[in-house]
């Protein structure tokens, strides 16, 4: 490499890196304050769209975004195509077309107050729109987020009908999509938390992909520019979440989006947000979906991801399947005349309430015995613990008020996980407090340690209770807190 270059890429590099850190230091100033969860609705969006429509970039200039609606969804909600700037390259961001997947939808918005608010970053905005053309498609599935699901309201997987057509949204997804011809695509989702970069203690944070256009998985000009921009993303990323970078699998699925735009002549970058300790709502990895598509607008405005060889990109480990939400270790069971040790990997499932504006978490053993390859989010080493089945109170409780005012860590002490309420509702679809609920004609529930049981028992050290798991949750019975206690009811 010339001496001029090599310079110049240094400078530029160098740009670069500081650029990232303004925009990670900077970013409560853009975040949008209107959406603070993951359960966001079509009809939340609305009026931050409809803003879009009446702000400028400037005082007395011009709007700088374009927002036209391009369709509906089954259920009649509207689908909008939202642009910014005026250059020749065309990028085109969709995001959201699996309900449940809104981290990437929460950033765009953020994006869209970067590009509006008056700011340091004046010359690099002006950089940016005038050499890309920016499409943005927030929330594909609108009808899915509603009810906080992956799939439509047919439950169909939009993902997988690229070329069958047989839904609204994907219809209207491919339209947009044969109207720009984009040079790149972004193809915005969340994965499960369970995924790690690579073999590893830590979660796959982000995962990129640059989906195959074929079975052979042929590396195309469009490809090579998608795998050589993840590349450099990945290298800049390292900066925030080093070790959290993952690549998703690269097997050919013929039905879905990002192979086919890939096969139709656009480089295609998966992002997949998955899990970051004590972040289950996301909203650090939201922060960094910001950074990686600002840091990837700047690659493709000035072609810096040219420079990258695709070592960078075939470096990247692959996602691998090795987290639980919570992992107890080597404790000892003993049952009948045999005694053994195992670990239990339990993971929470999300149970949707209140029109899926909310939810509880039920837990299950995903597996048990020999865990050491897995980790968890939280992770206990029992040595010298035993773990039994928990019991049910036998003492029938009369009310939600005699409820609120027993000894809980009492209750747990004498290896009780499950009580009796002399009742056959409950104002709730779960129990507040650090026990399951039976109500009146409900089957018993039977406590045992296998797969995929209900994830209840206490852990003995010395003969002597010293935690509850309840649902999946750990209590400390030498210090309880049971201020977020979520526990089961059973219901006739």
């Amino acid at each position: 490499m010339p001496q001029d270059k090599q310079a110049a890429d240094t400078l530029l590099s160098v740009r670069f890196h500081e650029l990232a850190w303004n925009l990670y230091n900077s970013y409560e100033n853009f975040k949008e304050k209107s959406i603070t969860s993951r359960r966001f609705k079509h009809s939340d969006i609305i009026p931050l769209i409809e803003r879009l429509k009446n702000n400028s970039n400037e005082p007395q200039s011009e709007n700088i975004f374009s927002v036209n609606e391009v369709g509906q969804s089954a259920e009649g909600r509207d689908i909008f195509l939202i642009s910014v700037g005026t250059g020749k390259k065309k990028v085109f961001l969709w995001s959201q077309m699996h309900g449940d997947e809104p981290t990437a939808t929460a950033a765009l918005f953020d994006i869209f107050n970067f590009f509006s608010a008056q700011n340091e970053f004046t010359d690099f905005k002006k950089f940016l729109l005038s050499n890309l053309t920016i499409y943005f498609m927030p929330m594909v599935n609108p009808d899915g987020a509603e009810l906080f699901q992956r799939r439509n309201i047919f439950d169909i997987d939009l993902n997988r009908d690229a070329i069958r057509q047989q839904t609204t949204e994907a219809i209207i997804l491919k339209n947009v999509f044969d109207s720009l011809k984009a040079d790149f695509g972004f193809n915005l989702h969340d994965q499960s938390r369970e995924y790690t970069a690579g073999i590893s203690i830590n979660p796959a944070s982000i995962s990129f992909l640059a989906p195959a256009p074929d079975y052979p998985k042929t590396i195309t000009p469009v490809r090579e520019n998608a795998m050589k921009l993840i590349g450099e993303l990945s290298l800049a990323l390292s900066e925030f979440i080093p070790g959290h970078i993952a690549k998703y699998s690269d097997d050919f699925e013929p039905r879905a989006f990002g192979d086919n735009f890939t096969k139709w002549g656009t480089g295609v970058v998966l992002v997949e947000t998955g899990g970051w300790r004590n972040d289950r709502e996301k909203q650090f990895l939201r922060k960094i979906n910001f950074i990686t598509l600002l840091y990837s607008f700047c690659s493709i405005a000035s072609n810096s991801y040219s420079d990258f060889s695709l070592e960078n990109y075939n470096s990247i480990p692959n996602n691998e399947k090795l987290m639980y939400d919570l992992i107890l270790r080597n404790l000892t069971v003993k049952k009948d005349t045999f005694e053994y040790k195992i670990d239990l990997g339990i993971n929470y499932e999300e149970i949707n309430i209140n029109d899926a504006k909310d939810f509880y978490l039920k837990g299950t053993i995903g597996d048990l015995g020999d865990l050491s390859v897995f980790s968890g989010y939280e992770d206990y080493d029992l040595e010298g613990y035993n773990v039994e089945p928990g019991l049910i109170y036998q003492n029938k409780i009369n009310s939600i008020d005699e409820l609120k005012n027993l000894n809980y860590t009492e209750i747990l002490k004498q290896g009780c996980t499950n009580l009796m309420l002399n009742s056959e509702t409950y104002p709730e679809e779960f129990s507040g407090f650090p026990v399951n609920i039976i109500l009146n004609g409900a089957e018993q529930p039977v406590s045992e340690i296998k797969l995929e049981k209900h994830v209840d028992f206490i852990i003995k050290n010395n003969g002597e209770v010293r935690y509850a798991v309840v649902n999946g949750f750990v209590y400390d019975l030498n210090n309880p807190d049971y201020s977020n206690a979520k526990a089961i009811i059973y219901k006739k």
